[in-house]
């Protein structure tokens, strides 16, 4: 399994946690090594991390944004519902 890499990743998630802790991941664009990167892609596993994966039920908020200083929000999420 590939990790996602601050430096090439579309987009990065920040996560505000039930118990006041915040944590940022990034997103993993590409299928395989050699691929173009999709940002669709990486937000589609973004939202399965927080609604399906080990996360689901430990968060308040979450916010994607695009991957870059004073980059645009793209999704919101609250309590698990899609807001944005």
């Amino acid at each position: 399994m590939m990790h996602p890499d601050p430096n090439i990743a579309l987009s990065k998630c920040i996560v505000y946690f039930n118990d006041g802790n915040s944590r940022t991941f990034y997103s993993l664009d590409k299928t395989h090594k050699r691929s173009k990167p999709n940002q669709a892609l990486g937000i589609r596993r973004l939202e399965k991390m927080l609604l399906q994966g080990k996360l689901k039920g430990t968060w308040e908020t979450a916010i994607i944004y695009e991957n870059r200083i004073n980059g645009n929000e793209l999704v919101k999420y609250k309590n698990g519902v899609r807001v944005f």
